[in-house]
């Protein structure tokens, strides 16, 4: 073989290895240059004093991880030498928030996909509304708070142990002061709290506690009856407890009975009380406190 022949295959031999190192190198850089991506991104907003971590699987070839945030559009970047970095302050503003973490590696020109987005919503507490008892019209109002799309009205709670709303009856009035109608809840003693509520804010704290007392008005007696021959007195009524006045005729004097009686159609006879005829009887029905009832009306019995 002669020189220049052998001085050929050489050259062709080296230029084979070349192209074959230039191929490996290329090679090894590609897969060197994409990191896997990171794994188990988590949004961490249970930690003291509300700080907010955000963290990723740790990867040893990596040197840096840069963390993605984006609201409305606008993406901000945050790098970190660890796998985690405190991110507090970039979620101050109520709204969406899209979370992403690409890992950078150690070597030059390696560098991972970005990770799939987690969504962070940041809920801002509703303030707390004013409240005041109207007594007079069995009424719970309320100074409406902005943000609020709904309130509750807490007023205990419920044999299986759930909190009892009033459900019975939607609130009324005009924007900036509404108020829930209280009449709605049976007779009885109640503790009411109110909570404003909304899609895009955390509920706001409850109001402060405030005792409410639900009375009923008695039924006045009906069917009334009396004669001045029998001193007999007759009605009807379901309740158990009665003041009858008695006006005598041609006096002032009056005389006033309090009755006890369990039956539901009443005939008593007032021989013991009254002596003398009466112009004029006068009967109610008498509540109890402790049975959360009132008085009833006036059923007035006219002599003839």
């Amino acid at each position: 073989m002669s020189n220049k022949l052998k001085t050929i295959i050489v050259s062709i031999v080296c230029a084979l290895v070349t192209i074959a190192l230039i191929i490996t190198i290329f090679f090894l850089a590609e897969v060197n240059r994409k990191l896997a991506t990171p794994t188990n991104l988590m949004v961490v907003d249970n930690l003291p004093e509300g700080e907010i971590i955000l963290q990723v699987d740790e990867n040893p070839k990596a040197e840096k991880y840069v963390f993605s945030i984006e609201r409305e559009g606008r993406k901000q970047n945050l790098v970190s030498l660890e796998n985690y970095i405190s991110a507090t302050n970039y979620f101050e503003e109520t709204g969406s928030y899209l979370v992403a973490c690409r890992v950078v590696g150690k070597t030059n020109g390696s560098i991972s996909e970005f990770c799939e987005t987690v969504e962070y919503i940041v809920k801002t507490k509703l303030a707390t509304p004013n409240f005041e008892l109207d007594l007079e019209n069995n009424r719970f109002v309320f100074s409406t708070v902005t943000g609020a799309t709904g309130y509750e009205l807490i007023y205990g709670i419920a044999e299986n142990g759930e909190v009892a709303k009033l459900t019975e009856s939607r609130y009324y009035g005009e924007v900036g002061k509404r108020y829930f109608d209280l009449t709605t809840l049976n007779k009885g003693s109640y503790t009411l709290r109110l909570v404003a509520k909304a899609t895009n804010y955390d509920d706001s704290d409850l109001t402060a506690p405030i005792a409410y007392t639900k009375t009923e008005k008695l039924l006045a007696p009906t069917n009334v009856q009396f004669s001045n021959q029998t001193k007999v007195l007759s009605f009807n009524s379901d309740w158990h407890s009665f003041s009858v006045v008695a006006y005598y005729e041609g006096s002032e004097l009056t005389k006033t009975i309090t009755i006890e009686d369990q039956a539901t159609e009443h005939s008593l006879n007032l021989t013991s009380y009254l002596t003398d005829d009466v112009a004029r009887l006068e009967i109610t029905a008498i509540g109890n406190e402790f049975e959360f009832t009132t008085n009833s009306d006036k059923v007035t019995w006219q002599n003839a």
